[in-house]
């Protein structure tokens, strides 16, 4: 018997926001963002423009996903700062304008839902997870099947990891 020289870690995920399903998702599903910020060290007398060193300033994570339901838990993204009643259909509402953004993230929770291979991570949960800012969503009014690009941003809060509490964006085991 021979074995495989990789043993490739796939399959796909689940996602809940605010305990409510977001369906299913197209083909690439869930996409986990990265930026790290960084101020560059690059003016300087001996090297010029040349990158000699770089401070870190955080990072900055995010999830992207191209819902292929109408479901209430991708309503509930898309209107998290107002929405009219039951979460069954886009009516935004202008509310709340000029409040904090963290006060209307809600908790994320993504889950592998193959087991061999395990996926890896089984489980990421970030508690204060909210449509990106900025972020242009769009609607294709069309006979094909209907996509909702969503982009949420994880906003940092405390989080007990082992027995030390961090600051974090977001969980996974």
């Amino acid at each position: 018997m021979t074995t495989a020289l990789v043993v490739p870690i796939s399959g796909p995920y689940v996602g809940l926001f605010n305990a409510q399903a977001l369906g299913v998702q197209n083909d690439d599903g869930f996409q986990l963002l990265c930026t790290l910020q960084g101020q560059e060290v690059n003016e300087t007398d001996a090297y010029g423009l040349t990158l000699v060193e770089a401070i870190y300033r955080g990072q900055n994570w995010r999830c992207r996903l191209r819902g292929l339901e109408w479901k209430s838990g991708l309503l509930n993204i898309l209107q998290m700062f107002g929405q009219s009643g039951a979460v069954t259909t886009l009516t935004p509402v202008l509310q709340n304008i000029g409040d904090r953004w963290s006060k209307f993230c809600q908790t994320l929770v993504l889950t592998a839902i193959l087991g061999n291979p395990p996926s890896t991570p089984a489980t990421i949960t970030s508690t204060n997870a909210g449509f990106a800012p900025q972020y242009q969503t769009e609607f294709m009014f069309t006979s094909k099947v209907r996509e909702l690009p969503l982009e949420l941003v994880f906003l940092p809060y405390a989080a007990v990891v082992g027995s030390i509490t961090y600051n974090v964006p977001f969980t996974s085991t």
